[in-house]
């Protein structure tokens, strides 16, 4: 057993003794409640007898207590009956409800329980992580292999350009011998060569064993056919561009192949009243990567949200001062959660109610035991569409930078930041150079192109820390964390260099584009309307003074 899975039965092991050793306890209360049933306390002490037996019904089948589940769950059946006819148990029910409750305490011994059968779910599998492999490339390091020279030159400065490390190769023998020596992190191959018209597919095929599946192949080629595009899948191919190539559709294809940045984790509110339950579903999500925060109050979920910016909600139907519907549509009409999804994970079986819990809209509903593979794909599924609405929200549809308002927010954000930490920020507003000129000489879309490009250039050379926005029409902003003027502008003219340095191709016709920009420090200026304004200024003076330049403001 790895080592990861042996401290994630551990783990589970403990929570299971520790729900074992609370029982006592818990089934001591119960036993006052069922005495008070019919001596004063009523329908109250059956509602807080059902959300007992119903807590210990969910959470002793996620730990595969089955005995202790199928009391539990007899008992829970039969106060629900009471409590939706609103009418006590009869003297024959509260025998029945009695003995269940004793089998229970009979069977609760955590010294013989806790560890009498095996853990409750495996991890689930990972798939092998390429970047294990022992010869294999950085993530930044192309092969392209094609006999055209002049084609391999301009792809090669064009990556360049964004960030790229390509060894060019002109023939397939060499290309071979460089392959196993070692693995780059992307082939991209010709298919035509003067061995023959499939020499680059037939040569793709006889180096699997060294390519060993972990090396992602884009195959280019003059011809555009289906027959050509199902040869190059059946050869392994990942992606196929058609000759002429455009730097920025082989960037696409490229960035999706070889990003290997892990994403932010998942954010998860747990809400369950029943610690192990809530400890337990925390444990399986975070062995899958997410961030969890369990709340047992239900009072103190709004708290628990604010500054968590959770993807999802996974919490109980039943809860103390009010039902998980209840609580469902408190959040549903609180300004910011409208959209956040919630899912009820609970061990209520009648379709009746599950249904009358949905109309509140809810997500989507979980029963308990959940086997931890499901778990993990079901809130992983949805918080994975949180994270899309909601960067459809805050980001550029064209571009995919943040959009002018989310920019802003970050700016104000930061500048507090740097205040606290006693640091320097700088704010960047670059503008594209003659923009309306591109767009009325090649059109629309090959301007859009340009901005992409641009975009996708200053999302790969700043750094994780920074901020990419784009501001409006061509025009961008950048804030730079941790860094001072002189440095900010020098980081900025080395982009603008390169940016000048890539290449359009629009009608047969190729062309290049610059920008200007204009950069300014806090704290030299105090707020964040103060920065903006003096980027603003020394932008339009980098405009007034030839553009293709970087002006850093000067107080």
């Amino acid at each position: 057993m790895h080592d990861k899975q042996l401290a994630f039965h551990k783990k589970m092991a403990h929570l299971r003794s520790s729900f074992l050793r609370g029982l006592p306890e818990r089934l001591e209360r119960g036993r006052v409640l069922l005495q008070g049933v019919h001596s004063g306390e009523g329908l109250s002490a059956v509602k807080e007898l059902h959300l007992l037996f119903h807590s210990i019904k969910g959470t002793s089948a996620s730990f595969q207590l089955y005995e202790i589940n199928l009391s539990a769950k007899a008992a829970e059946a039969m106060l629900m009956i009471a409590l939706e006819h609103k009418k006590l148990p009869e003297s024959a029910q509260l025998e029945l409800l009695t003995q269940q409750l004793e089998n229970i305490v009979n069977m609760a011994d955590a010294t013989t329980l806790a560890y009498s059968t095996p853990p409750c779910f495996e991890l689930p599998k990972q798939a092998p992580d390429a970047s294990n492999v022992a010869n294999i490339a950085s993530e930044s390091e192309i092969y392209i292999c094609d006999d055209d020279p002049i084609l391999l030159a301009q792809l090669v400065s064009q990556l360049a350009c964004f960030g790229y490390h390509a060894s060019a190769f002109h023939t397939l023998d060499d290309l071979e011998q460089a392959v196993r020596q070692r693995l780059p992190s992307a082939l991209v191959m010709d298919v035509v060569f003067p061995e023959g018209k499939e020499a680059g597919l037939e040569r793709v095929e006889s180096l699997k064993t060294y390519l060993n599946g972990h090396v992602p192949i884009v195959f280019i080629s003059s011809r555009n056919d289906f027959e050509s595009r199902m040869r190059a899948v059946q050869a392994g191919g990942r992606a196929y561009c058609h000759k002429p190539i455009r730097s920025t559709e082989l960037l696409d294809v490229l960035d999706g192949l070889t990003m290997t940045h892990p994403p932010e984790p998942f954010h998860i509110l747990v809400v369950d009243d029943e610690p192990d339950t809530a400890n337990y579903h925390a444990l399986v999500l975070q062995e899958a990567g997410m961030l969890t925060r369990i709340v047992s109050d239900p009072a103190h979920v709004l708290e628990a949200l604010t500054g968590f910016n959770a993807d999802l909600v996974l919490m109980d139907m039943y809860l103390p001062q009010c039902s998980g519907a209840e609580l469902a549509t408190l959040l549903r009409q609180t300004p910011g959660y409208l959209s956040l999804p919630i899912v009820f994970l609970s061990s209520e079986t009648n379709t009746g109610r599950q249904y009358q819990a949905m109309k509140v809209g809810v997500d989507g509903f979980l029963n308990k035991p959940i086997q931890a593979d499901t778990l993990i794909a079901e809130v992983s599924m949805r918080a994975e569409r949180m994270r899309t609405l909601r960067s459809l929200m805050i980001r550029d549809s064209l571009t995919g930078l943040y959009n002018h308002t989310t920019t802003k927010h970050f700016l104000d954000s930061e500048i507090a930041s740097a205040s606290r930490r006693n640091s320097t920020t700088c704010f960047a507003m670059i503008d594209l150079d003659y923009f309306k000129k591109v767009n009325d000489t090649y059109g629309h879309a090959m301007g859009d192109q340009v901005l992409v490009a641009l975009s996708r250039l200053l999302q790969q050379r700043v750094r994780q820390s920074d901020v990419v926005g784009r501001y409006g029409g061509e025009e961008f902003a950048v804030v730079l964390t941790d860094i001072d003027l002189e440095r900010a502008k020098a980081i900025l003219d080395q982009l603008r260099e390169d940016f000048a340095r890539v290449k359009f191709f629009a009608n047969g016709i190729e062309f290049t584009c610059s920008f200007s920009c204009g950069v300014a420090a806090f704290p030299r200026l105090e707020t964040a309307l103060e920065i903006g304004e003096a980027a603003d200024k020394a932008l339009y003076q980098a405009k007034r003074e030839g553009r293709n330049q970087v002006v850093a403001f000067q107080s």
